[in-house]
């Protein structure tokens, strides 16, 4: 089933990890439109440019869109430069399949508008807006840095005018550094216009993987939607692109992997974010709050633990079960989606149950290859394998807010129940019946189809955190 080629796990990604989301689907060599149009997709979510480029990304990029979409196939095949692969695979044949399956699914095309450039995982994308009758899309045209188009693909978005449009309304933003000179942070803060400061704060810590401020996945930018609820609400927010995204490159060096900790991947970073809020002008230094996704749901008690200047916590789909075996739950789930379990997807079970085990085990040392623990360092894994965010949240003396969606697969129902046995009358919860793991509303089973179709994160859950806050002010 085409779900299994689409496994999105809660798992750290870094350059060398071998489990990587999307990464079976990368190996379809079939010669279909679905198949241009999803080779690259993982690549194409947002990142800051790193490195120069001798070409005219954003002129042959507009170029090739303004050609495909006006069916101008043969012009296409002979005005580009393409790589081997996209050679063998962009045929005139293919071309015209994929524009009829986008107009049957999306209407006729209108006009492109809004343009981007960002680089992920060693490729430079360009992406610009199309305008369909039923639907607005964002076409990636996707460079290897020898300037030759090696993929092309489109993701649906709520709007170009969203989609392109940084700024949040209502607010007064400002790009922002902090943390350790060697790995120094950027991010978006951003503070209500309207209202009478100082204002209250929230530093959004990501989930796994290397995430930009905005935590983006495809279309959708789940942290950019907080922030413009909690603006509307008088409730400031720092974003910040994450130290795996910022520094992705650099962190491929065997010697950092072997020495890369979740503190390197989400604590200090996080710290660094509530230690520089309290000098900001405008910032109310009494009410600084975390709120963590995800994996940064899981460590919030840890950001939090020991530290006077942050006022609570929110926890978004936090897991409480160790990521070790949390990760085996979620390919039971996946792979098992059609009904069926395989031969082969037995044999991948059983090999992440080994690695799962042997992380859980004393037989892991600092010398055990990565290979066999899920392609994550031995200390990364010594660190977390044993920790229970609800043993830290149990000790702190902040007000904590947890909030689940029921239809998340990633992070179940079932981790949201540990929250409250373990946490009592100690924590707020909220149950949302709908929401999927990016808080966006879905019928039926969650699948990670879901995270291509672009949505927003549901206003009930934006609306109850900001009331959450303003109820726990000190």
């Amino acid at each position: 089933m085409k779900f299994k080629r689409l496994i999105i796990v809660l798992t750290l990604i870094i350059a060398m990890l071998a489990m990587t989301a999307c990464s079976d689907k990368a190996t379809d060599s079939t010669t279909t439109s679905e198949t241009i149009s999803e080779t690259t997709q993982e690549n194409t979510q947002e990142t800051t440019v790193k490195r120069e480029i001798d070409f005219d990304a954003e002129g042959i990029a507009t170029q090739f869109v303004d050609k495909f979409t006006a069916g101008s196939y043969d012009a296409v095949l002979a005005d580009f430069t393409f790589s081997d692969e996209m050679k063998g695979q962009f045929t005139k044949s293919v071309m015209e399949e994929f524009s009829k399956q986008l107009a049957k699914t999306y209407g006729d095309f209108e006009s492109a508008s809004g343009i981007e450039s960002n680089e992920k995982n060693g490729y430079y994308i360009v992406s610009i807006g199309g305008r369909h009758a039923n639907k607005d899309l964002v076409y990636n045209v996707v460079f290897s840095y020898d300037g030759k188009i090696s993929g092309f693909n489109y993701q649906e978005i709520p709007s170009i005018e969203s989609y392109f449009g940084s700024e949040i309304q209502g607010a007064s933003e400002k790009e922002v550094t902090f943390g350790e000179e060697a790995f120094k942070i950027t991010g978006t803060l951003s503070m209500p216009t309207q209202g009478k400061g100082p204002f209250p704060v929230v530093v959004l810590v990501h989930g796994s993987g290397p995430n930009d401020r905005n935590e983006s996945i495809y279309g959708n930018k789940p942290f950019k939607d907080i922030a413009e609820g909690l603006i509307k609400q008088g409730v400031a927010v720092l974003r910040y692109d994450k130290r795996t995204f910022t520094y992705l490159e650099k962190l491929s060096d065997p010697a950092l992997v072997a020495d890369f900790t979740i503190y390197d991947e989400v604590i200090d970073d996080a710290k660094y974010a509530v230690e520089f809020l309290k000098s900001q002008e405008g910032i109310d230094a009494k009410n600084i709050f975390v709120l963590g996704h995800s994996l940064g749901g899981n460590q919030v008690p840890r950001i939090a633990e020991g530290n006077a200047d942050v006022a609570g916590i929110v926890v978004l789909a936090g897991n409480v079960t160790p990521l070790q075996q949390l990760i085996l739950k979620q390919y039971e789930y996946l792979l098992g989606l059609d009904g069926s379990i395989s031969e082969s997807d037995q044999k991948q079970l059983d090999s992440i149950k080994a690695a799962a085990d042997l992380i859980s085990s004393d037989k892991m040392t600092l010398d055990t290859d990565m290979n066999d623990t899920l392609g994550l360092a031995p200390k990364y894994w010594m660190d977390i394998r044993d920790y229970n965010p609800i043993t830290v949240a149990s000790s702190l003396n902040k007000p904590i807010l947890v909030l689940q969606g029921a239809r998340d697969y990633q992070v179940t129902e079932s981790e949201f129940e540990l929250w409250k046995s373990g946490l009592g009358d100690k924590a707020t919860y909220k149950l949302y019946d709908d929401l999927n793991h990016l808080f966006m509303t879905g019928e039926g089973m969650s699948t990670p189809n879901e995270y291509s179709s672009a949505g927003n994160v549901s206003q009930n859950v934006i609306e109850d955190i900001g009331a959450w806050i303003k109820a726990n002010l000190k």
